[in-house]
This record gives C-alpha cells, sequence and structure tokens, in this order.
C-alpha cells in the first residue's frame, strides 16, 4: 500500500481528482446561484434525477395499458366484429341496389316486349374465363333457374352474348366478339340482312363482324345493327354500330364492323331471355337436324 501510495499512478489519479475539484470550485463561484455543496450534490445527482423522471413518465403513460390490457383487447374485438357487420351491410345494399337497376331493367325491356321471359333471380357475372381471349365469361345463374343453351344475353343497352354452357347453378356465356357466336342480324335502316360471325382479328379491336352481305346491298357506317329473329333468338335486339363495310375477298359479298352497343368487359350484371313467342329450343333445333 505504502508503494502504491508513493507510486506514479497514485500520483497522476490525485492530480486529476484535484483538477476536477478545481472546475467544480470554478463553475461554483461563477454560477453564483448556488453554494459548491448544493452545485456539486446538483452535478452528481442530475442523471439519476433525469433517470427517475423518464421512470415516472414511462410507467406513468403505460399503466392503464398494462392494467385494461384484458378489457382493451375486449373492446377491439368488438370493433372488428362492428366493423365487419357493416362491411356486410354495405356489401348487402350493393347487391340490392344492383338487383333493382337490374329488375328495373328488366321491367323496361319487357314493357317493350311482353312475350320475354327471365330467370328466376337476377344474373351476377362471377368471373371472367381467362383463357378466352373473346372476354367470355360465367354468371350465377343456370338450368335450375330456367337458363338452357342458346338463350340470348342481353343487357337495356344491348345484346352480349349466348348461353353457350349450363350447369345447375351456373352458366358460360360466349360474347358477340366470339367466332362461336353466329346471330342473323339486320340494319334498321333499310333492311340489310348479315349474319354475325366474327374474327380474331377484329376482335382484339373490340369490333364484331357482319358477313353474307349482298355485294350491292345499302348498307354503310352509322347503321344500327339489331337481331333479325327467328325461332332461337328474339327480334330486333340492338348489337351495335357499324364503323366499317368492305368487300370480301372473293369480291362476291360484303363484311361490316360493328361495335358492340355494351362494353363487355365493364359489366357486372346480365339479363337472359329464357323465353320468347315462337321461341324453339336449341336441343329441338339440333335432334331435327
Amino acid at each position: 500500500m505504502k508503494e502504491f501510495l508513493h507510486s506514479l499512478k497514485f500520483k497522476i489519479i490525485v492530480c486529476v481528482f484535484a483538477l476536477l475539484f478545481g472546475f467544480m470550485i470554478f463553475a461554483a463561484v461563477n454560477a453564483g446561484a448556488a453554494s459548491f455543496p448544493e452545485r456539486a450534490l446538483r452535478t452528481v445527482s442530475s442523471p439519476f434525477a433525469r433517470l427517475s423522471t423518464n421512470i415516472s413518465t414511462f410507467v406513468t403513460s403505460n399503466l392503464d395499458t398494462i392494467v385494461n390490457a384484458e378489457k382493451y383487447k375486449t373492446e377491439n374485438e368488438d370493433l372488428r366484429q362492428t366493423i365487419s357487420d357493416l362491411h356486410k351491410q354495405i356489401v348487402n345494399i350493393d347487391e340490392l341496389l344492383n338487383d333493382n337497376k337490374l329488375l328495373r331493367d328488366m321491367l323496361e325491356i319487357t314493357q317493350e316486349n311482353p312475350d320475354f321471359e327471365w330467370p328466376r333471380n337476377t344474373c351476377i357475372i362471377t368471373s371472367w374465363n381467362s383463357m378466352d381471349v373473346f372476354a367470355g365469361f360465367t354468371i350465377n345463374r343456370g338450368s335450375s333457374d330456367g337458363i338452357a343453351l342458346r338463350d340470348l344475353v342481353i343487357t337495356k343497352i344491348g345484346v352480349v352474348g349466348v348461353i353457350s354452357e349450363v350447369a345447375p347453378n351456373y352458366s358460360r356465356v360466349t360474347t358477340v366478339l366470339s367466332p362461336e357466336t353466329e346471330i342473323g342480324v339486320l340494319t334498321t335502316r333499310a333492311n340489310v340482312q348479315g349474319l354475325l360471325q366474327n374474327d380474331i382479328n377484329h376482335a382484339d379491336d373490340g369490333l364484331a363482324r357482319i358477313s353474307y352481305i349482298e355485294k350491292d346491298a345499302d348498307i354503310e357506317a352509322g347503321d344500327i345493327i339489331v337481331t333479325s329473329g327467328g325461332d332461337m333468338y328474339p327480334a330486333h335486339q340492338i348489337i351495335g354500330e357499324v364503323v366499317e363495310v368492305f368487300l370480301d375477298s372473293n369480291g362476291m359479298s360484303k363484311h361490316a364492323l360493328i361495335k358492340p352497343s355494351e362494353d363487355i368487359l365493364k359489366l357486372t350484371n346480365v339479363l337472359v331471355v329464357t323465353g320468347f313467342d315462337g321461341k324453339k329450343s336449341f336441343e329441338t333445333i339440333e335432334n331435327k337436324e
């Protein structure tokens, strides 16, 4: 111990403490507001005071959460359930609004076509057929709702397509853009007849094509195209408007390109004409052939 007291290390420690002590005295004298012991005590205790204050603030702000955790958990669960119930109500309201719109459209069409028959329930598009480049889709009604093959699918604005596959609780629709959809048509201005018979080149542009138009037929851009009627499809249902007329490659007939009245890709609901005066089922026609 005596050797340590006389060592260089001890002397350095003493000098450091003396220097620190001098700084403390100098600070206390220049502050002029507190005695040296008070100043020294504040300097030493200041970090502990800040720590105590921080701990107190933390405990105060979090104590309520800790004590009432179970209560808040229950309230949050109730709130989530309430939000879920509200979302369901909004969905139900939207469905009711859609149903009401379809029913109004159906009523309006029925006033013009009193012989039309419809499914018992409204038809909602449930999915788009991803493998169909012609915008085919599936609806939530099928044979149990009275829908059959080749039934015409329409909206208040115009023809959309035909039923191409039927199951008890769903149906697939082939649109007017598809080459598989063949419907007899005519113009409203001059009663020029043709056959809706599309191809992939024009379908890419969102257009349908009419073929088998006589070479000298009076048809031009702006003419309105409607169904010609028969025992499979009702007459005078708007399909679209002629945008271009051109000769066939054989030079013996014409083709017309039409823009469908209905924007198929924006549809959410459709109407299906399940019956009309003079209709014969697709199966009956096939059997006769």
